[in-house]
């Protein structure tokens, strides 16, 4: 049993937790308190322990703006990456099914202590079913009516709702979405216990089949609720607050952080990790509840989202909410779509469950799952199958599941902030402590494979959350090599790197001492990669089990000194360089422009597409800004246009191959490879550069420069891309040369650049190109002398 491990820690202040009569709790009602008091959202008493408390901790509402509202002593509630199978909920003893369309939110209607569930229906009817039981028993009673004045009906189709205060004073006001594209917000003119609102209601006009897919937040952090709208379609919409707090006015709406993931878009914000940034769940037609943290800050006082400044919302890249096993969260087989997601404590345990309605009108409730629980599982079913691990996970598909399910579910909640941090100090003890206790499942091994297929797996799962239990830092990273005993190259790398390499223990000293050469001479703020998985060597099992962990990459299993020559026919003299090194180069530069670039230098990012763009050619038409990528409407007009396309959609997919197919123009647009390749696929466009770039700096530059002079202009714009991004911005880059068996040279070269930042000459040992440009940041102009040409 895990007694010491809390589920939260000492309130920090970002969240406000408020009482039910809307006042904040004091903080002397929090701060004291003794982190070992609650396990899993069950609290008992510290000190004497064994004295059972009840501590009445319930959601009322995550309000649209973000804050919680609760009863509570002092517990923030707990959210989490990993919910149970769902279940239908009831009301009035039988579940609900509304044979329609259903939205769902979660409030203390009457302000009584405990949450009421609140419906917008598909026939533009709105429910209350109101909670008539207790905080950890609610009894829900049948649906009835929620009216404004004499409206009891808002069209008739998909409707939504929300309470918040938009109008006047401090009482919730009642903000209807519905007709496709309205808003309507009714002022509360009741009180808290009985809210009463007016018939007669401000309207504002949104997006074309938004549908009641909608959240109200204070996205901007002015002070004002503004409106961000999902649809149909799936676009997200930001409708900012430009009024004020007595009468709300919204503007032009804009695209929501340019995101559009499917059909039937349910945006519901909230602060999901308790930082104080707003975060967002998107709910699809896919069933599925996508979650975007925000790692940046919700912006004040700027014009728009799409503004630069010090203060600006950086939504990370999606996760989907899974089930206990690790899967992914699913519920289209249950609600027949439109995922409707709202957050609320509906067992009263502490832990935040997921509800949601959907296209048939059931309602579902997927119970939230603690964390300490998940580490209870792992821990007993390793207790129970010591012996015999490798067996039984290869044949018991059940506890294989649930056992990967407890560490997946782990990484999760690491990964998304949801575990504080003194909980995670306690968690990486008692890693440790497993680590210590079954080495030979735990540790670095060489696992038999036939016998034994995911135990190599389940031990870099296990590395993976005893790494992310600690915050990054060459210290932590040397308790984490201590704790699992990484010895030799395995340890350097994580050590020096914070990188795990998952390789059942076959890589050679040699090829360990070749990756570390390299990645110690790779400028370590321009690439985070947190596993190097070696998939041949982990076996098939592989393929099936996944390794999750913040970001990771796979390499071939291949032996040192495999030689490939990187540089195409053109070229001034081949480039041949190590397979498996250049393999790993790659690998790394998927996670430098398109991940760690896209916040440190988003320039670059956008001029990725831009020299996309200069090599597709004229005909081929990019959206504005550009890494919004290929624009295919305009683009099949230019194909028609010029006869490369007769219009036919079933023949574009032919139409678009054969434009770029077997011609010089596009073979040679790119450095490696034609175009097309990277136009279909640009996330492999940087990353091939590194190809290159890695192999031999130096003849890739003057492979530039000879496509330069045959007329291919677009290759030297890609060379300064890598440069310009290794260079981090500086005057100063590194030349490689990187040749069979894994040699590594290293040399220095040096760059100018004008008042824009831009780079004007790049000196090598032996040559210096200068370079010319008009408007943007592509070149016009090359120019070229050779120096030394004899000690190149």
């Amino acid at each position: 049993m895990l007694k010491n491990l809390s589920e939260t820690a000492p309130f920090d202040g970002f969240q406000e937790m408020l009482r039910k009569d809307g006042t904040a709790t004091p903080k002397s009602a929090y701060e004291n308190r003794n982190d070992e008091d609650q396990m899993d959202g069950k609290y008992q008493r510290g000190g004497l322990r064994g004295i059972l408390f009840s501590v009445s901790v319930q959601v009322f509402s995550l309000l649209c703006c973000g804050v919680v509202w609760a009863e509570n002593e002092g517990r923030p509630l707990i959210s989490s990456m990993s919910y149970e199978r769902p279940i239908r909920i009831e009301a009035g003893g039988k579940a609900i099914d509304l044979g329609q369309h259903a939205t769902t939110r979660c409030y203390d209607w009457d302000s009584d202590g405990d949450f009421d569930l609140l419906v917008g229906c598909g026939d533009g009817r709105l429910l209350l079913f109101r909670n008539n039981a207790t905080a950890k028993q609610p009894q829900l009673q049948e649906g009835v009516p929620i009216t404004a004045g004499d409206r009891d009906r808002w069209g008739d189709s998909y409707t939504g709702l929300a309470l918040a205060n938009l109008v006047g004073d401090s009482l919730l006001d009642l903000i209807v979405c519905h007709s496709g594209n309205q808003i309507t917000i009714h002022r509360n003119i009741g009180t808290n216990q009985v809210p009463v609102f007016e018939s007669k209601g401000l309207s504002f006009e949104i997006q074309e089949n938004c549908q009641g897919r909608f959240d109200v937040a204070d996205w901007d952090q002015d002070g004002l609720m503004d409106l961000v709208t999902g649809s149909f379609s799936g676009n997200l919409v930001w409708y900012r607050n430009e009024g004020n707090g007595q009468s709300p006015k919204f503007g032009k709406g804009e695209s929501f952080e340019d995101i559009r993931l499917a059909y039937n878009s349910h945006p519901r914000l909230l602060d999901f990790n308790h930082d104080g940034n707003l975060d967002m769940l998107l709910g699809v037609n896919w069933g599925t509840v996508s979650l975007y943290l925000n790692t940046g800050t919700n912006r004040a006082g700027t014009e728009s989202l799409s503004e630069k400044g010090s203060e600006k919302v950086s939504l990370t890249k999606s996760r989907l909410l899974q089930w206990s096993d690790g899967s992914d969260l699913n519920l289209r087989s249950e609600n027949g779509d439109d995922t409707t997601p709202e957050l609320a404590d509906f067992d009263g345990d502490g832990v935040l469950d997921l509800i949601s309605g959907g296209k048939n009108g059931r309602i579902f409730l997927m119970r939230g799952i603690g964390y300490s629980s998940r580490l209870q599982v792992f821990e007993e079913l390793l207790s129970r199958h010591a012996d015999n691990l490798g067996t039984v996970l290869k044949d018991d598909a059940v506890t294989r599941d649930t056992l990967f399910g407890a560490l997946h579910s782990l990484q999760a909640d690491l990964e998304s902030g949801l575990i504080p941090e003194a909980s995670r100090e306690q968690l990486f003890q008692h890693l440790s402590a497993l680590a210590k206790r079954y080495p030979t499942l735990l540790g670095r091994s060489t696992f038999d494979l036939e016998s034994s297929p995911h135990l190599p797996i389940l031990a870099g799962q296990f590395w993976v959350v005893v790494l992310e239990a600690l915050a990054d830092s060459v210290e932590n990273r040397q308790r984490v090599a201590d704790s699992l005993d990484f010895q030799s190259g395995h340890r350097n790398l994580l050590v020096d790197f914070g990188v795990l390499l998952v390789d059942n223990d076959v890589a050679t000293p040699e090829h360990l001492e070749a990756m570390h050469r390299l990645m110690m001479a790779m400028p370590r703020a321009v690439w985070d990669v947190e596993t190097i998985t070696i998939a041949d060597w982990l076996g098939p099992a592989i393929k099936t089990q996944k390794i999750r962990s913040r970001t990771g990459v796979n390499i071939f299993a291949l032996p040192l000194g495999r030689p490939e020559n990187s540089f195409p026919s053109d070229s001034p003299r081949p480039g041949t360089t190590d397979v498996f090194m250049i393999c790993l180069a790659h690998e790394l530069a998927h996670n430098m422009l398109d991940t760690v670039g896209r916040r440190i230098r988003p320039e670059l990012y956008e001029r990725k597409f831009e020299c996309l763009a200069q090599a597709a050619g004229p005909h081929v038409v990019y959206r504005s800004p550009k890494s919004r990528g290929i624009d295919f409407v305009e683009t099949k007009k230019n194909f028609k246009t010029i006869g490369a396309w007769d219009g036919d959609d079933t023949k574009w997919d032919e139409a678009w191959k054969n434009y770029f197919k077997d011609k010089e123009q596009f073979d040679r647009a790119y450095t490696r490879g034609n175009v097309q390749f990277f136009l279909d696929a640009p996330q492999e466009a940087f990353a091939t550069l590194a190809n290159q770039y890695f192999t031999d700096s130096q003849l890739m530059l003057e492979l530039c420069k000879t496509r330069w002079e045959a007329g291919h202009r677009s290759n030297i714009n890609q060379f300064l891309l890598i440069a310009d991004y290794l260079s981090e911005g500086g005057n100063d880059l590194r030349f490689y040369t990187m040749r069979p068996g894994g040699g590594l040279q290293i040399s220095k070269a040096s760059l100018v650049r004008d008042p824009l930042g831009r780079i004007v000459e790049v000196r090598s040992k032996g040559t210096t190109a200068t370079f010319d440009y008009q408007d943007g940041g592509l070149v016009t102009g090359l120019g070229w002398s050779n120096e030394d040409a004899g000690n190149r």
